[in-house]
């Protein structure tokens, strides 16, 4: 996935999140995003899906799956999660509370967590564990 388009479906989890959004505009990237993240239209405007019963039972990692957008490796040990605006430490403080063994440990920005993993093989396993969390909302 290209830099200009993460960014912009991010944008586009952001918006949808903090307003309705409706839009008569047939482009085509716009329908591809919108097909990607699974969004619906309710009442003219686009947002999240309703939840699926499979939603997790810890609190924080209910705050995982809902607040990780994203989530890409950078190098044999790091994870770059990204967040709507202002949620980056709501969860970072989620994934430090749970004290998974294979992470080290976490920072954030705005939208944005580095989360640092014990070695490659950590790494992998918190990948599974946050996809996992991501695909039950």
């Amino acid at each position: 996935m290209t830099g200009d388009r993460r960014k912009r479906q991010l944008r586009i989890l952001e918006l949808i999140s903090t307003r309705p959004v409706r839009t008569h505009v047939t482009q085509s990237s716009v329908s591809r995003d919108i097909t990607f993240l699974k969004l619906v239209k309710v009442e003219g405007a686009y947002q999240r899906p309703a939840r699926i019963a499979h939603e997790p039972e810890h609190p924080d990692e209910r705050r995982i799956a809902e607040g990780v957008l994203t989530v890409d490796t950078a190098g044999e040990a790091l994870l770059v999660l990204h967040t709507p605006a202002g949620e980056a430490n709501r969860v970072a403080v989620a994934i430090d509370r749970l004290a998974w063994p294979d992470v080290a440990g976490t920072i954030a920005g705005d939208d944005t967590i580095f989360l640092a993993a014990r070695h490659a093989q950590a790494q992998a396993r918190v990948l599974r564990t946050l996809r996992k969390l991501m695909a039950s909302r």
